[in-house]
């Protein structure tokens, strides 16, 4: 397993596209067709749309969906379809409610939102990273960070059943029984790739075209070479090339090449990145965004970010 090297080039520029007040935190974001962006948000279950090539980006409050008081993971469906999970998660028990709506987005003139139908996901409390199947983009998986299991959801038929569970998806041996496990999600190539915030891990599952995992899991790089003091792996998008781009808690971004190779590729101490939750990259990979939390000790306290790094 590769450790953490340092940055291999200068820093690349930063912007700032948008803040919110606090308390508000940016969970997750996805990149549309446009070029545009959707941000699920902590605050009423508020799904957010930016433009970030506009002079003065801002984010226009497109829906409030039912149910939930935050959003979280992200699934492109097809057709303007989406999946966007979300609900009312409980600090550490798997005995809750969460749901996965789905949206359809149209962006002809004036953006357009509006809430199709709902899959109900009962006994689990956390919903975090989520990516549709390739050959069968309607249903998704999706990562229960705290009972360390990939669901499978049906939005056509909204049945819900659990792909697969696995150790390296827990949260480990933590004493924290808030510490979550499996965060982020991608599929590529035939396999699920994954976070783990509390083992701090990043790694991998073959999987098949239903999403069952087919054979043993390979993590491909850690954060053991950095102290244990809040740092940790959340949600992570890649480029063309299979390079990772990871948020990475308190303050960075990490890029891990497809042969597991990390370093720092933006942010770190003293930076503007408060808290990074999620990356994605721009349409044309010329840059990625990144979605933070915000800062909600120490002064002054703010709220969730969305950042513009550029890329090469």
């Amino acid at each position: 397993m590769a450790s953490l090297s340092p940055p291999s080039q200068a820093a690349p520029q930063v912007s700032q596209l948008f803040q919110f007040t606090y308390p508000t935190a940016v969970q997750n974001l996805f990149s549309l067709p446009n070029g545009c962006l959707l941000l699920s948000t902590s605050i009423n279950a508020d799904l957010y749309y930016i433009n970030p090539e506009a002079l003065y980006p801002s984010a226009q409050n497109v829906i409030t969906l039912p149910g939930s008081i935050a959003l979280t993971g992200f699934a492109a469906l097809g057709d303007g379809f989406y999946a966007v999970s979300g609900g009312a998660p409980t600090p550490s028990s798997r005995e809750g409610d969460m749901q996965v709506y789905i949206i359809k987005v149209e962006t002809e003139g004036d953006v357009n939102v509006t809430l199709d139908h709902i899959v109900a996901v009962p006994g689990t409390s956390s919903m975090d990273g989520m990516a549709a199947l390739p050959e069968y983009p309607h249903t998704v998986l999706s990562a229960d960070a705290i009972g360390g299991r990939i669901l499978r959801i049906d939005t056509a038929d909204s049945s819900v059943s659990v792909a697969f569970e696995h150790a390296a998806l827990k949260p480990g041996d933590s004493t924290d029984a808030s510490a979550r496990g499996v965060k982020g999600l991608k599929i590529r190539d035939g396999y699920l790739y994954f976070t783990n915030s509390a083992q701090r891990t990043f790694g991998r599952f073959p999987i098949d075209t239903k999403g069952t995992n087919t054979g043993d899991v390979e993590i491909l790089t850690h954060l053991d070479d950095i102290p244990n003091d809040g740092v940790s792996y959340d949600d992570f998008g890649f480029d063309s090339e299979g390079n990772a781009f990871v948020a990475v808690h308190p303050s960075s971004v990490h890029k891990i090449t497809p042969d597991g190779a990390q370093s720092v590729f933006a942010g770190g101490v003293n930076s503007n990145f408060l808290g990074p939750t999620s990356v994605v990259l721009s349409n044309n990979e010329k840059s990625i965004y990144v979605s933070t939390a915000g800062e909600d000790t120490g002064f002054p306290i703010s709220g969730g970010q969305v950042l513009k790094v550029q890329v090469g």
